[in-house]
């Protein structure tokens, strides 16, 4: 098998980049290479199935099943499986396809279902768009007389119920005024919605709800158009003269006692696999599989242009395809690696995104532990050193940064940013104090002048498979209880953990409730530590919220997942994304709400976790014109997994 190739190239002003691309996989989860696609592609074209209107909305790897990955090891043989979606003749197909034999091993007809818009269906269906009649009159009610000025996106339109829609693929557009400042998203042309058919190519209906004025205050933020920039500040530099101190072997990863492998998949972007942690001479598997599932963003305007904006953006759009190329010495450090990824085209073509992810390590001047001891004067303190694996993907006006950040005292915290530009609709009102500004502003706040910034949601959602020291786990909850004391008592209350195994699915279901605290936890009830505690991982949240849609709402219901914070299933391999493999237009109810019905036995099982993280986003002015990238965390920590603390072997001082 040939070894992973190192390209090594200088760029000037950020010194040595290295950028990797596998000739071969190495490891039976490796991302589909360029040679794959291409292999998927001409199987497919060579079985006579497909018709002369085939696309091919995804491809991706069939993961083989997860003991054959488990009693893999290196330099075995593996099998390797790709998974297409195909959509022809107003039809969505499904198809496996065996890499080694070049042959079809599954074949089969998805009733019902629309698959995820294609790029070429976003652009090409502008094109369409702006040659309609109807369109055309929109604009010149406008004073538009170039077309060429104007840009639409036919993006999806969710799922309302509404008989004109029902059983078409269909796309519903909004336009943009592109012959001004190069920030169009602070250009909306308002009161215009396009319905587009995207099956057979062609404008359904165009809805002019009347004109509104563009908006035409300064919305740009490149140098030339922010004005006098700050001082260049003294450069601060963090150099790893020697290297940095992992190691990467293709997609395997080893680093500080960490051992993980990893890929960024189409659908849902950086997956990390096999994460394992040294503890003395065992290696302790933790996590068989970590990724994003599914990134759910409603706004919340009931106008006819803005109730249906609910995008999946993973189902909908793939986050992974979405990856950008990163910016060196900027997205990531200096010293960074970084990985080209390929995917495939709606055409069948493949192409190579460069640099989609990177890996470096981080040291912010963050202290690992430490005490100064008193009686003594002896003064012990360590220093925090991280490891970050960051892809960045931007669809539509928002930029998402994941960071899966490994941590020297087991912890593996999760992070999501948020960058990009808002999406604004234009008003009547110049500002927040204009008279009937209060109507114009009732689903969003101001932040410019005739621009109005919609409230929105954002809710990620991440597939936890969790193997605690093997796949036989157990999901707990640590109830943080009061207990009154007796009035003899100088104190009068405490609190005591009232530790709860949760046997099936309905009680793995669980909200973040501040007045009802707890500890969630997945644990092996087999493996017992010195202390006489099960081995566990926590996840431990960081800030959250609740969604507040009615449970009626078809946001809601399409995007069952966010009804709780926290869902445990028994490991299947089909069962992969929190709203269905299908999102778009779904009528809801698909994914976690439909599995979780079953009530499966969870208790001693091989249990994933889903966890869902969200934000009320109320958009301020420091907001606009580029948001200031907003970040959400959550930790998996050991809980009782080591016999101490691990980083407590950390050398001191600078060393």
């Amino acid at each position: 098998m040939l070894r992973p190739v190192l390209l090594l190239c200088l760029v000037p002003g950020f010194g040595l980049l290295a950028s990797v691309t596998s000739a071969q996989p190495s490891h039976p989860l490796d991302g589909l290479t360029n040679e794959e696609l291409a292999a998927t592609v001409e199987t497919l074209q060579a079985s006579g199935r497909l018709s002369d209107d085939a696309r091919y909305h995804i491809i991706n790897l069939n993961e083989p099943p997860k003991a054959d990955v488990l009693g893999w090891t290196p330099g075995q043989p593996f099998t390797r499986e790709a998974f297409a979606v195909v959509r022809q003749n107003l039809t969505t197909f499904e198809a496996i396809i065996d890499l080694s034999e070049r042959t079809i091993t599954s074949w089969r007809e998805i009733e019902g279902v629309q698959p995820n818009m294609l790029g070429e269906e976003i652009g090409g269906g502008y094109e369409v768009i702006k040659a309609h009649p109807d369109w055309q009159a929109a604009m010149r009610r406008r004073g538009i007389d170039d077309f060429d000025s104007v840009s639409c996106d036919p993006l999806t339109p969710g799922y309302f119920g509404i008989a004109e829609e029902e059983g078409r693929r269909m796309s519903k557009a909004f336009c943009f005024y592109v012959g001004g400042p190069q920030n169009y998203w602070g250009r909306p042309i308002e009161g215009l919605t396009i319905l587009f058919d995207l099956d057979r190519f062609e404008v359904m209906r165009v809805i002019d709800t009347g004109p509104v004025p563009i908006p035409s205050a300064p919305v740009d933020y490149d140098e030339a158009s922010v004005g006098a920039l700050r001082e260049i500040p003294r450069p601060i530099s963090i150099r790893q003269s020697r290297g940095p101190i992992f190691r990467v072997d293709g997609h395997q990863v080893s680093w500080q006692k960490w051992g993980f492998q990893f890929r960024i998949d189409p659908r849902v972007g950086p997956v990390i696999s096999t994460v394992s942690y040294l503890d003395g001479d065992d290696s302790r598997s933790i996590l068989y599989q970590g990724s994003l599932s599914e990134l759910f963003v409603p706004y919340m305007d009931p106008a006819v242009g803005w109730y249906w904006r609910t995008y999946m953006d993973a189902g909908e759009f793939l986050v992974g395809t979405s990856a950008i190329t990163l910016e060196p010495g900027v997205d990531c450090p200096d010293s960074a690696r970084y990985f080209d990824v390929s995917f495939s085209n709606g055409d069948g073509t493949t192409r190579t995104q460069p640099r989609a992810a990177c890996l470096f390590e981080r040291y912010a001047g963050d202290v690992a532990w430490r005490h100064f001891e008193f009686l003594t004067g002896n003064d012990e303190v360590r220093k925090k050193r991280d490891l970050v694996l960051r892809s960045v993907s931007t669809i539509g006006n928002y930029d998402y940064t994941f960071d899966w950040t490994f941590q020297q005292d087991g912890t593996i915290r999760v992070g999501v940013g948020a960058s990009g530009i808002e999406q604004v609709k234009a008003v009547a009102s110049r500002t927040a104090s204009d008279e009937g500004a209060d109507v114009d502003a009732a689903y969003g706040r101001f932040v410019g002048e005739h621009t109005v910034a919609v409230n929105h949601d954002h809710f990620f959602n991440f597939r936890l498979d969790f193997d605690i020291d093997g796949t036989e786990n157990s999901f707990v909850r640590d109830q943080l209880k009061t207990v009154p004391l007796g009035a003899n008592q100088p104190r009068k209350s405490v609190w005591v953990l009232d530790t709860q195994t949760a046997r099936t699915e309905q009680e793995g279901k669980l909200r973040i409730n501040l007045e009802e605290p707890a500890l969630w936890r997945v644990t092996n009830p087999d493996v017992v530590g010195p202390v006489g505690y099960p081995s566990s991982y926590q996840i431990k949240p960081g800030r959250n919220v609740v969604s507040l849609m009615t449970p009626d709402d078809y946001p809601q219901r399409r995007a069952g997942f966010i009804d709780h914070h926290l869902w445990v299933t028994p490991h299947q391999a089909d069962e992969r994304y929190a709203a269905g493999d299908y999102p778009a237009q779904s009528e809801g109810g698909d994914g976690l709400p439909t599995w979780t019905q079953a009530d499966r036995d969870i208790e001693r099982a091989d249990v994933v976790v889903w966890y869902t993280v969200g934000v009320h986003h109320v958009v301020r002015a420091e907001d606009w014109p580029v948001l200031p990238t907003s970040w959400l965390t959550f930790d998996l920590r050991p809980f009782d997994f080591f016999e101490r603390n691990p980083a407590l072997d950390l050398p001191p001082g600078s060393r």
